[in-house]
């Protein structure tokens, strides 16, 4: 089971810091020299970002030798923990436009959109409502990319190019949602036998936005379940989505681990009295139609957060595949 932590503190830099070129044979995040970037090591690393710990303290973090820690080198830790250091692995191959279904709002997250039965596929699905808070998600589309399965039949999976959605909520607000391109990482296991469940925790009243993620749980899954690990910008915006412009919207909060999976994706908000949990489920893909936009799969992801009036609520954020190519 592998663990990464929200990045929580770069809000407190102010300016993205674009790496460099990193040092030779340095694995950022690696402050013990072990080869591996352990949670422990991540909090130092926010702790330099926002001025707590001296750089000193672990000189890995600063890829860039300008004596501080940026969003990027934390992202790029993150990234090191979750998939162990070395030289960067691109992931190419078979190409997937995923465009994404609307969602019904209110809805429960059921197996079928349909009013009649009151499900919705896509959504962004609350404890707050135990249903799809959104009235509309926009197709995207996500292009994703499969890479060539392995021995064990597990292939690479990542996103092709940064992702902008501006999701309307029910009280005509919007939800700006980005996800990033840089740091994704993700597998896909053709033949089964990975565990794939995602979790989020996010401690009451914490600061911010930020919360714990969790992949790797649950039981072994079956053909076709993957991850998808994308840091990503979300903020709601008191506006329409018209009026908001998201894909030119500058976001305040630092950015997140959206640990998307096709299995289960809990999220759990701990409170002063029992935790608030929220479980949605996924739906695997075909490895063998992968490239054939409609032939299915769910992309879910555990986001617990506090909204403004309701309070805490445990959220998570589900993209079905649309059979219906988007509207021109």
């Amino acid at each position: 089971m592998r663990m990464a932590t929200s990045i929580l503190a770069a809000a407190a830099l102010g300016i993205l810091v674009a790496a460099t070129a990193a040092r030779a044979q340095e694995c950022v995040g690696d402050c013990n020299g072990d080869g591996m970037v352990a949670i422990n090591e991540l909090i130092i690393g926010v702790n330099i970002a926002l001025g707590a710990a001296p750089v000193s303290q672990c000189p890995s973090f600063d890829a860039n030798g300008d004596g501080m820690v940026g969003i990027n080198e934390l992202i790029t830790a993150v990234n090191n923990a979750l998939t162990g250091c070395g030289p960067p692995v691109g992931c190419s191959g078979t190409e997937r436009v995923f465009t994404i279904e609307p969602g019904v709002e209110l809805g429960i997250p059921g197996d079928v959109s349909s009013e009649a039965d009151g499900t919705s596929r896509t959504g962004l699905f609350t404890s707050a409502l135990s249903s799809n808070a959104a009235a509309s998600w926009p197709p995207g589309p996500v292009t994703l990319i499969m890479g060539t399965a392995d021995a064990n039949g597990v292939a690479c999976l990542t996103i092709k190019e940064d992702v902008t959605l501006a999701i309307n909520i029910l009280d005509s607000t919007c939800l700006c949602f980005k996800m990033l391109k840089e740091g994704a990482t993700g597998s896909i296991d053709c033949d089964g036998g990975t565990a794939y469940d995602t979790s989020a925790t996010r401690v009451s009243m914490m600061p911010g936005f930020g919360w714990s993620a969790m992949t790797g749980e649950g039981s072994p899954s079956g053909p076709g379940n993957a991850n998808l690990l994308v840091m990503g910008l979300f903020e709601r915006v008191m506006m329409t989505c018209q009026e908001a412009d998201c894909p030119n919207h500058q976001y305040t909060s630092p950015p997140n681990l959206f640990a998307f999976t096709t299995t289960t994706a809990t999220s759990t908000q701990e409170t002063t009295g029992a935790p608030i949990v929220y479980a949605v489920p996924g739906e695997p893909f075909s490895c063998t139609n992968f490239a054939t936009p409609g032939s299915g799969g769910m992309l879910a992801a555990p986001a617990p957060t506090t909204i403004d009036p309701i309070g805490d609520v445990s959220n998570v954020f589900r993209m079905a595949d649309s059979t219906m190519p988007p509207a021109p």
